[in-house]
Formats: C-alpha cells, structure tokens, sequence
C-alpha cells in the first residue's frame, strides 16, 4: 500500500532554518545537497512507514508518533511524522537535529496540530 506524504508549515520552517545553519557554517552546495537529501528520504516513507520505530516521546501521548532518522553519525536529525491509515496518508509534523534535548510530549502535541487525531 502506498501512503500519501504530507509535510506540515511547521516541519518546512524546520527544514528551512537547518538548511540556513548549513549554509552559513559550510556552502550553499552542502545546504542543497543535504536539503534534497532529507526530502529524499521523507518521500520513501510513502512505502512501508511502520519500518520506522516509535518515537519515544509518543510513549506520553495518546497518538502514534514514529521517527525517520536521517544522516550520518554525529550529524542525524530526527523526522517525527504520524501515520493515518484511513486515509492513507503520513503526517510529517517536525524535524530537529538528534543532538537537541528530546521533544516533550506537549510540544510534540503542539506540534501535531491535527495529525494527533490521526492513529
């Protein structure tokens, strides 16, 4: 079953600072290629997103939050999304570096917006 992937304004603001960071401490090139990189990987969850384990914050929620790590050792970040299955459509609603103290579950509920009704 294929899922449709929605990205949420909140995850593309995300998405955008890190991209910034990038550019301003390495190269516009890097900012780009690690950009098409993490979007790359949010599309392959249209297969198969249970393959990615829940995330631990959700443990304190009433939702199903599961994460897709990206990147390599000492540089991954954290893409929290939220499966719905009547629709068939993936929610992703956050992205932040794995070194960032762990998302609380009332930011991550914030976070959510409507996809905390999903599961």
């Amino acid at each position: 079953m294929a899922f449709r992937v929605e990205v949420s304004p909140q995850a593309f603001e995300d998405l955008d600072a890190i991209s910034a960071y990038i550019r301003q401490r390495g190269s516009f090139e890097s900012a780009e290629r690690w950009f098409n990189g993490i979007i790359a990987a949010v599309k392959t969850l249209c297969e198969a997103p249970q393959r990615c384990p829940l995330a631990e914050e959700s443990r304190q929620l009433q939702s199903e939050v599961r994460l897709l790590l990206y990147g390599k050792r000492g540089r991954r970040y954290k893409v929290y999304f939220a499966i719905h299955k009547e629709t068939e459509t993936i929610r992703v609603f956050h992205v932040r570096h794995w070194a960032r103290k762990p998302a609380g579950a009332g930011e991550l509920d914030d976070l959510m917006g409507d996809a905390a009704e999903w599961d």
